[in-house]
């Protein structure tokens, strides 16, 4: 039975069924119960689940809550002065929908408009989206056998409750800390700035709190002299546009390079020595006219990428130029004017501005309870548990896009979400037909994971001393990052392993989706024979029977 849409606070829902001697169910096999799927965030995630929603499942329910005023997560709240992707364009989108970008790395202005012009073209917020929506609470209890969702309005403040089969959060991975409400408006020229944090005016005061590696962007081969970002031609535009086939094959060259960073990622390796020989002697090289700030910039004790590496074009330059003061010591005060050094002396600003990164401590930002246990507490408590970093033990009809352990500096997005899409898709359809009341992961097979990920993990830069988001920036902290390459968190998540799972089934015999005997082909007029495969063009089968029926000559009585 499906959950009731929207019911009042104080609302009770749920029935209890009388148990009764075993019955066939009067259904073909493959007939696909209704589920209610409620999912948390309308950005690369979220319209990526609508898409495939609607192209692979079918008696479903959809409904989106996003706390912001319109699609597109990260790059609609990413809006800072130069914000961009670090990751290739034409590599940093959904493989179902590639466009035609303006340059080899775009600006956040652009991903978003990307990803508005999808959500526009399938009519998304109309269907799915419930925009200024914040989920407040989530609670499964096993007697409901649902989740009841608790959601607050952000105009009206109203507050109401929810519910469905299956809870996915698809709220993103970092958590914006200070700079996600940027002033698009102010006007910069002219004024003395000050940047808290090492980010990319008359002057510009900014502090680097860590030493860091400053690197070109990704597949920086396909870039332009130096790694530089470079406009793509109205020619290359056009030959894109009219070659399809050209432009995958280019795709798929960019994903390559990207796919083989990961060797740099182990220590030891010839790939890992030449990428810090490499890097330290760009920096020197960029920061030639101040080397004392190079050599305190420039990490000592950690490999490249054991942070994800921050690219750079022109950001060294500019920071030993005379128009900068670079600060390596840790601020001492904000004053109504400015702010004072670590040296005791006070200088007066027009602006600060603080780019001091994410907080990613994977704690739910809301209380989400399971019969009575608050993921929150138990997490703080105990510390993080995952399952693949798409579930959580113990937790039922709960799936992540890209949790604790999930390929977080690996390269583009786009492909892991699919990924993630793909997995939670089969999973759905699954229960569908397979009358599936709630799947949970395994606690052992999880902790099994978590084992595997700690010790091969001391093999990576990861593990190294440095301040990440990947440690929630603890330089000796626990990295929370897949245990592999790329490539093999695909292959991993690319088939469901349910055997991880411990599963709860709608009624007390398993195979009760078996129904009457027949299968959904036989009476929804699909093809009953796709077991042979498909076929490659129309065929009159009128003709087809004509020219091949049997004739009386040449028969013989078998």
């Amino acid at each position: 039975m499906a959950p009731s849409a929207i019911t009042p606070a104080n609302g009770t829902s749920g029935t209890k069924v009388a148990q009764r001697a075993y019955q066939i169910n009067e259904q073909p096999f493959g007939t696909r119960k209704k589920m209610r799927v409620i999912i948390i965030g309308a950005g690369v995630s979220g319209l990526n689940f609508f898409k495939m929603s609607e192209t692979k499942l079918s008696n479903i329910e959809v409904q989106c809550y996003e706390k912001k005023n319109d699609v597109g997560g990260t790059w609609l709240e990413n809006r800072y002065a130069g914000c961009a992707c670090d990751i290739p364009s034409v590599n940093y989108q959904y493989s179902w929908k590639p466009t035609i970008w303006s340059k080899y790395y775009s600006e956040s202005p652009e991903i978003w408009q990307y990803l508005k012009t999808i959500e526009q073209e399938n009519n998304f917020i109309q269907k799915y989206v419930k925009l200024m929506h914040t989920v407040i609470s989530a609670e499964w209890k096993d007697e409901a056998g649902q989740w009841t969702i608790t959601v607050t309005n952000n105009v009206t403040g109203d507050i109401f409750v929810d519910h469905c089969n299956v809870f996915l959060n698809g709220g993103g991975v970092l958590k914006l800390m200070h700079s996600a409400n940027w002033d698009q408006s102010y006007d910069f020229t002219g004024k003395r700035i000050a940047v808290i944090g090492a980010g990319s005016s008359d002057h510009l005061y900014t502090w680097v709190r860590s030493p860091t590696w400053i690197t070109a962007g990704f597949a920086q081969d396909f870039a332009a002299e130096d790694g530089r970002n470079f406009p793509y031609s109205d020619e290359q535009k056009e030959y894109l546009r009219n070659n399809p086939e050209a432009y995958l094959a280019y795709r798929k060259m960019i994903e390559k390079e990207l796919n083989q960073r990961f060797s740099l990622i182990i220590k030891g390796t010839d790939e890992a020595e030449n990428a810090r020989s490499y890097s330290e002697g760009e920096m020197k090289r960029r920061m030639s006219k101040n080397p004392d700030l190079a050599d305190k910039i420039i990490p000592k004790n950690f490999a490249v990428g054991c942070r994800r590496p921050t690219p750079g074009n022109g950001y060294l330059e500019a920071l030993v130029g005379d128009k900068t003061t670079c600060f390596t010591e840790t601020i001492k005060a904000v004053t109504p004017t400015g702010f004072v050094d670590h040296t005791g002396t006070e200088h007066a600003v027009d602006a600060i501005i603080c780019a001091t990164g994410f907080d990613t401590s994977w704690i739910p930002r809301f209380p989400l309870v399971v019969n009575s246990s608050d993921l929150r507490e138990t997490w703080t408590k105990e510390g993080l548990s995952t399952y693949l970093s798409v579930a959580v033990p113990d937790v039922p009809n709960y799936f992540t896009f890209c949790g604790p352990y999930g390929p977080l500096g690996h390269g583009s997005f786009f492909p892991i979400i699919g990924r993630y899409t793909d997995y939670i898709i089969a999973t759905i359809s699954k229960m569908q037909i397979e009358g599936i009341q709630s799947l949970r992961p395994k606690r052992k097979v999880a902790q099994d994971f978590l084992n595997h990920a700690s010790e091969f993990l001391k093999r990576t830069a990861w593990t190294d001393p440095c301040s990440s988001w990947f440690k929630n920036g603890q330089p000796e902290g626990t990295p929370t990052i897949y245990p592999g390459s790329r490539v093999s968190f695909l292959r991993l998540l690319k088939t469901p392993r349910y055997e991880d799972y411990d599963i709860v089934y709608d009624q007390d015999n398993t195979f009760a989706f078996l129904g009457n005997g027949f299968a959904i082909e036989e009476v929804d007029g699909s093809d009953m024979t796709y077991y042979l495969g498909q076929l490659k063009e129309v065929v009159d089968s009128s003709d087809l029977k004509a020219r091949l029926r049997g004739t009386s000559e040449g028969a013989t009585i078998l």
